[in-house]
């Protein structure tokens, strides 16, 4: 089991091409698989590529992709400059004053304009030349990414375990209660009758007629019946390894329909008490479901 969150970082060298390839991965929950690629704006087409990558390896959830590629002259604290190409400038620039009689100023502004010219002219090889190593890079970062969202996936695994014992727990509270639901009834029927006066036996059939109606409006035994299994096939599922966060969340919904429907039929206030700590519960489970591939 994964969590949707997570972060993977991948460095790789490009030596014919003298590029440090740099890309940077990370995702957050979502309901559905969205993409979000940042790289040079030169590299059109590479996020196809990049979905291509990433097919039967993500169910769900937004990733935010970030590819760079460094020159080694970048490796260096400051700017990227290209000083041969601001010679060559500055150089034309020079002839150009000489040619026309004009004054030139060759100070630190002026140098400052060319190197920032040059740089805007700087642009990347096509990535189509990098796509094997980019492809490295790029599952590079997604191992390590992976790594992280499976062992966060660990920790919410646990977790979830945890508070599904809890409601399990819950569960068979209710069904205690629900067990002595009737017997009370009755007692607290012949006790009211008595009180009026009135001395019915109890296998009156009017008495077993009143209590028969009272035992099918607050039966609960079939909820109960089907808790127990969402519980357990919750319980396999966090044990499993594919992708189960939408079956999670499926199963949180008829979780809490069933809670629901005990809540309606409760005729105890025991029981009322263990459905609104269920459901409380059950609203902690489904907010960790929401971060669950």
């Amino acid at each position: 089991m994964r969590s949707m969150t997570g972060y993977g970082s991948g460095t790789r060298e490009a030596p014919t091409q003298q590029l440090t390839l740099q890309i940077e991965i990370t995702s957050v929950n979502r309901k559905t698989l969205d993409l979000n690629l940042s790289c040079p704006r030169e590299w059109n087409g590479l996020e196809q590529k990049c979905s291509e990558w990433l097919k039967g390896k993500f169910e769900r959830g937004r990733l935010n992709i970030s590819i760079k590629a460094q020159s080694p002259q970048s490796g260096h604290d400051g700017p990227d400059w290209n000083e041969a190409l601001m010679g060559q400038t500055l150089e034309r620039l020079t002839d150009l004053a000489q040619k026309y009689n004009l004054p030139l100023n060759a100070d630190g502004s002026l140098l400052l304009r060319i190197a920032q010219s040059v740089q805007d002219k700087q642009a990347p090889p096509d990535w189509r030349g990098l796509e094997a190593e980019l492809q490295r890079v790029f599952e590079q970062a997604l191992d390590d990414l992976n790594s992280m969202r499976e062992k966060e996936g660990h920790a919410l695994q646990a977790d979830l375990q945890t508070r599904l014992a809890e409601l399990e727990t819950l569960r068979q509270t209710i069904t205690q209660h629900a067990r002595d639901s009737v017997p009370a009834y009755r007692d607290a029927l012949l006790q009211r009758l008595a009180q009026l006066g009135l001395q019915l036996d109890p296998a009156d059939e009017r008495v077993l007629k009143e209590i028969a109606l009272f035992a099918d409006r607050c039966d609960i035994s079939e909820e109960l019946t089907r808790l127990g299994s969402h519980f357990e096939q919750f319980e396999e599922l966090l044990s499993g390894a594919e992708a189960v966060g939408r079956k999670l969340d499926f199963l949180c919904q008829e979780i809490h329909r069933e809670f629901n429907t005990i809540g309606s039929k409760a005729n105890q206030i025991a029981i009322t008490r263990a459905v609104i700590d269920a459901k409380n519960g059950l609203e902690r489970i489904r907010e960790q479901v929401q971060n669950i591939e």
